[in-house]
């Protein structure tokens, strides 16, 4: 079969009509002239039953066999990791027509409207893949069947992430982005380098809405303060008082009235021999904001020097804020450093939000008697299951490869793996989607380095799917963009706040928090030591 020079064969549907393309533009060649050009119009395609069978799947670079994958996901692109001179591909499902792709290429790039209607039209049933492999001789191979399963549940269309460098001391490019998980549409939320090539981090969004969000800034020319985004309004808060640092780690009330801000005073070791990095607190407390009236305030039972509190998350119904938690600096043997012998806990203390009252700190999971450190608790939307990242120590687990995914049932108080999600290589942070079907998780596992994102199907019942790499329009895009994909959050639409607006509010300004005259503490002074061994 010949191509005609510079173009690709796209699809070819069941009754074989064909398209062409070249630079993304779609070209139909009528009969005649491919007559005229002596191109065959109806090229015979593989015959399964006349070609070599391989008893094993086809290797394929993202892994996409075998998952659970939305109805609404964007086209799962692929490489095929097979030597070949050709490759065609099927993808079909009970319901509507195939989706037939032969390629000179082994990237295989899927038609988005075939692919959305396929999906469409099949939920809660099987997607299959047939792919067969041309080789010089113009001998077919056809590999086994990969199978996967289309959810009955979509997913929540936006996903928001921010983009830095593997190495955190260059962070002249870090931007913050909003990706449409149903298409390929990317679009810039915030870029560093019209905000004083500053640190942005943090951001986070109350109750998947888009219009409700805030991200810290740190350094850089416009200084140190958080942007808040609530119903239109962008306010550019200085949220440093007498009682304390700079917020950072954070999680809205369901109410969306207050914010709990975890504050920290963040030390970093780099290591000649073994891990490259780790990361520990020698301050770290606790402390809400009202929205409404701008003010900071805080009970000593999450603010004291005795332990160190971080990563505050409220139950979905708002009565109790659950944070981890650790011994303060002085616990610690003082003849070593301290960060290996840190070990979190996962706590809560009850609030009433009305009267602005604290209940009593209660354990949770005492992870330290299993000798283990619990960072990033997150709540299921419906509040059944914690899913929480436990690694050897440390409140960090971006840096610590043993790190792994554990669900807590909070009905049973019963503890396990998250498998299949876990891999030798560190998994992080985490969040859920709407409807808590679905869940997003950054995972070095592809090259040990660079964060990606991966998704997970939750059946409500304590299981999860194999997870998939997000997809993208060019699947070597994992390969080429050496970066890391940070802090998925899911919103259920876009950022509507335009960057120009942002950038304004970044250069303008800083509104000074007030801090609630009841909270009249200092925040103490902690200086470190200086322990050896460092290595």
């Amino acid at each position: 079969m010949v191509t005609p020079t510079g173009f690709t064969r796209c699809t070819i549907t069941k009754n074989n009509n064909m398209l062409w393309c070249k630079k993304g533009i779609l070209l139909v060649l009528g009969f005649a002239a491919l007559l005229t050009m002596g191109i065959e119009c109806t090229p015979k395609m593989p015959d399964p039953q006349e070609c070599d069978a391989v008893n094993r799947h086809a290797i394929i670079e993202p892994d996409y066999a075998g998952i659970i994958l939305p109805p609404n996901i964007a086209p799962m692109n692929f490489i095929i990791r097979e030597d070949g001179r050709a490759y065609y591909v099927c993808i079909s499902a009970e319901r509507g027509q195939d989706i037939r792709i032969y390629s000179r290429s082994p990237v295989i790039k899927i038609p988005m409207k075939a692919w959305k209607n396929l999906l469409n039209m099949n939920r809660g049933t099987s997607l299959q893949i047939a792919i067969f492999v041309q080789d010089d001789q113009d001998k077919w191979r056809r590999f086994t069947l990969i199978e996967n399963r289309i959810a009955k549940e979509e997913i929540t269309s936006h996903l928001v992430y921010r983009i830095i460098p593997p190495l955190y001391q260059y962070f002249d490019k870090m931007h913050l982005y909003q990706r449409d998980l149903r298409t390929f549409a990317e679009r810039t939320i915030a870029f560093n380098k019209s905000m004083g090539y500053n640190c942005i981090n943090c951001h986070s969004f109350h109750d998947y809405n888009p219009d409700r969000m805030l991200f810290h800034m740190r350094a850089g020319a416009v200084g140190t303060s958080m942007i808040l985004l609530y119903d239109g309004d962008v306010f550019k808060i200085d949220t440093k008082t007498s009682f304390n640092r700079a917020t950072s780690y954070r999680s809205w009330h369901p109410r969306g009235d207050v914010v709990a801000f975890a504050f920290n005073d963040v030390k970093q070791l780099f290591h000649a021999l073994g891990e490259n990095r780790d990361v520990f607190d020698i301050v770290s407390d606790l402390l809400v904001y009202n929205v409404a009236t701008n003010t900071i305030s805080t009970s000593p039972k999450i603010s004291t020097d005795e332990r160190m509190e971080t990563y505050p998350e409220w139950s979905p119904d708002g009565q109790y804020l659950y944070f981890c938690s650790a011994p303060g600096m002085d616990s610690y043997d003082k003849t070593q450093h301290p960060y290996k012998q840190m070990k979190y806990d996962l706590m809560r203390i009850a609030y009433d939000l009305d009267n602005d009252s604290w209940g009593d700190i209660e354990p949770v999971l005492q992870a330290s008697d299993l000798d283990l450190s619990v960072a990033h608790a997150r709540f299921s939307p419906d509040g059944n299951y914690i899913l929480l990242c436990l690694s050897e120590y440390s409140y960090f687990p971006l840096y610590r490869p043993e790190s792994d995914l554990y669900l807590l049932d909070t009905r049973r108080n019963s503890l396990r793996k998250a498998d299949p999600l876990n891999s030798s290589a560190a998994e992080s942070y985490h969040a859920w989607s709407e409807d808590g079907r679905w869940i997003v998780f950054s995972s070095k596992r592809r090259d040990g380095l660079c964060t990606d994102l991966y998704f997970s199907y939750f059946d409500g019942e304590g299981h999860f799917g194999k997870p998939f790499i997000l997809p993208q329009r060019d699947p070597e895009r994992h390969r080429k963009l050496f970066r890391v994909y940070n802090i998925p959050e899911f919103v259920n639409g876009l950022v509507k706040v335009r960057p120009q607006r942002l950038i304004r509010a970044a250069w303008s300004s800083k509104i000074p928090a007030k801090l609630d005259p009841g909270v009249s503490k200092t925040t103490s002074q902690i200086e470190v030591p200086m322990y050896e061994p460092f290595q």
